[in-house]
């Protein structure tokens, strides 16, 4: 069983020619740890939570190399048979758990190198489900000319020698092979048509041209109080009453209490015996 691979080659690549986006289902923890396994990063920004928390992220965070094998996979997918002699890929933007991603690119140039090589150049980007742009690359693609190069290269014998110029000569066959769209006539705009003023009406005519009068249906009922028509009341200034100014009574102080007076010392009395004592005592000094 024999399956049939679609080829690209340099003459059938245009600058402009876009890649099909290739969607990627969300990205999860599983993966983000067996990329981590695979690629021995072992970064525990990537599969340690309560360390990327207390580093100041949300949560743990896939490596932004994660999206470089995205966009490689679109470019393999739709160079298959080119040979890859260069990719580089920059992080924009952090890629969570969670987020879907999308890779796109497009063909920006395509050239002849020395050697009868044939290259193109693809730029490669990522957009996550925001529409925010993640990671952005450059691919470098060497191509087989066409199928005739190929078998010629398989067979051992040297490349097809096309220069730039037999190129654009194709270019210019295959442009004008082309069926070209029909060119549709554009509709010119006519001039607006000018009105002119109605002509002024005879003396006579005029003079018999009467206003028609309001008809009966249409007059407003007249009231008892007065006609309809409601006359406008004049505003009359209201009179200002001025009320006395009440004063709020002042405050009334404390009685002060009256000071106490200082009971009178009393002296012990002395008794006869004392007396003796004390007057003995005086003696005997």
């Amino acid at each position: 069983m024999t399956i049939n691979v679609r080829q690209l080659y340099f003459e059938g690549v245009k600058v402009g020619d876009e890649l099909p986006p290739l969607v990627k289902p969300p990205v999860d923890r599983l993966q983000i740890a067996r990329y981590v396994g695979a690629a021995a990063d072992w970064n525990p920004l990537y599969i340690d939570e309560p360390h990327a928390r207390a580093s100041g992220f949300p949560s743990a965070f896939a490596p932004g190399t994660i999206g470089m094998g995205f966009l490689a996979e679109l470019a393999t997918d739709w160079t298959r048979g080119a040979r890859l002699k260069k990719i580089q890929s920059r992080l924009v933007k952090f890629i969570w758990p969670g987020d879907v991603l999308t890779a796109r690119g497009r063909v920006v140039e395509r050239r002849f190198e020395p050697g009868d090589s044939y290259t193109m150049d693809l730029e490669l980007w990522a957009e996550n489900q925001r529409g925010e742009l993640v990671t952005r690359g450059l691919a470098t693609y060497q191509l087989f000319y066409s199928a005739d190069d190929e078998a010629r290269q398989r067979a051992g014998q040297p490349p097809l020698h096309v220069t730039h110029a037999e190129e654009e000569v194709r270019l210019a066959r295959l442009s004008r092979a082309m069926p070209q769209r029909p060119a549709v006539a554009s509709r010119s705009l006519q001039p607006a048509r000018s009105i002119a003023p109605p002509a002024p009406m005879p003396g006579a005519l005029a003079a018999k041209v009467l206003v028609p009068a309001r008809p009966a249906a249409q007059a407003r009922p007249a009231t008892r109080k007065g006609p309809a028509r409601k006359v406008a009341k004049k505003a009359v200034p209201k009179k200002t009453v001025k009320r006395p100014i009440r004063k709020k009574p002042a405050a009334k102080r404390p009685a002060r209490k009256p000071a106490r007076k200082a009971a009178p010392r009393k002296t012990p009395k002395r008794t006869p015996k004392k007396a003796a004592r004390k007057s003995a005592a005086k003696k005997k000094r």
